[in-house]
């Protein structure tokens, strides 16, 4: 009986060791693009991000780059100044008729 058990135990442990290498080596096949899809997530997994750092991908905008864009600062001499918004989309100001600044 307790070779039965100990054979279980040894075939179940061997088992677990191929199952453990599978699920590690499933991202080998992913393209570096793959990757990057997934760096725009709002959740990105850890195995995915293990995965980027370990191949040292540079991504942007989902795809791999080799270099980042330059981004447009909003920094003035006045702090942080941003785009005005279109004139169009701002509703026009009615004045109240029983206000004392009625026009």
């Amino acid at each position: 009986m307790n070779k039965k058990l100990l054979y279980s135990l040894l075939g179940l442990f061997i088992g677990l060791l191929i199952s453990l290498n599978a699920m590690a080596n499933y991202l080998s096949e992913w393209s570096n693009d793959d990757l990057c899809g997934w760096m725009d997530s709002t959740s990105i997994p850890k195995n995915i991000l293990d995965e980027v750092d370990k191949r040292e991908i540079l991504c942007y905008g989902g795809i791999e780059v080799s270099t980042l864009p330059k981004s447009d600062s909003y920094e003035g001499e006045n702090g942080t100044v941003f785009p005005s918004p279109d004139p169009s989309l701002i509703p026009e100001a009615i004045p109240d008729k029983n206000s004392a600044y009625s026009y």
